[in-house]
């Protein structure tokens, strides 16, 4: 008798299961990598289409086709990479970049530019962070060196998102100390 409940049991443990047997690497460094390098890429697009849209500016327009180009490229290295290794890859952007590329397509003219720009700065010191980290941390050849060829490039859209005028707030100064008393 006892045989039949364990019997009836394993399926459902099995079951309990698959969602992790589905993608074993999903939560390894290199799984977490390629999701947060689609999250970039796909941030990248989708506000470089907003400006592709909204600013006069020819500068940053070439520019905004520059990262639509070069951000698909790069993800369709990472969608590879990704299927080959059974990693999920988010199809949107998660709520807090959502909300930055609805407020960005509510600008226009000079503001929209700048606050483009900015995002543009925030967003590639933030993948730079990222890439840098796999180069670290990684285990697999492959993602690592994908790591290290996008590295070069986004190092680039950094330097060239800072030369059309885009800043990255700064960090608040630290607190003065309190007088000592004499």
């Amino acid at each position: 008798m006892l045989r039949r409940p364990a019997v009836f049991l394993v399926p459902l443990v099995l079951a309990s299961c698959a969602p992790s047997m589905m993608a074993p690497n999903a939560s390894t460094i290199d799984g977490l990598f390629l999701q947060a390098n689609t999250g970039s890429n796909l941030f990248e697009i989708q506000t470089s289409q907003v400006a592709l849209g909204k600013s006069s500016n020819e500068a940053v327009r070439a520019y905004a086709q520059r990262m639509i180009s070069e951000h698909t490229t790069a993800q369709n290295q990472v969608n590879a990479l990704a299927a080959a290794r059974g990693v999920p890859l988010p199809k949107v952007l998660p709520p807090e970049l959502q909300i930055k590329v609805s407020t960005l397509s509510t600008l226009s003219g000079a503001a929209f530019d700048t606050a483009y720009l900015n995002e543009q700065v925030v967003g590639h010191q933030a993948t730079l962070s990222v890439l840098l980290n796999e180069q670290t941390a990684g285990q697999d050849a492959a993602v690592v060196a994908l790591a290290a060829h996008l590295q070069p490039i986004v190092t680039d859209h950094l330097a060239q998102a800072q030369a059309l005028g885009g800043t990255a707030p700064s960090a608040p100064a630290p607190a003065a100390p309190p007088p000592s008393a004499p």
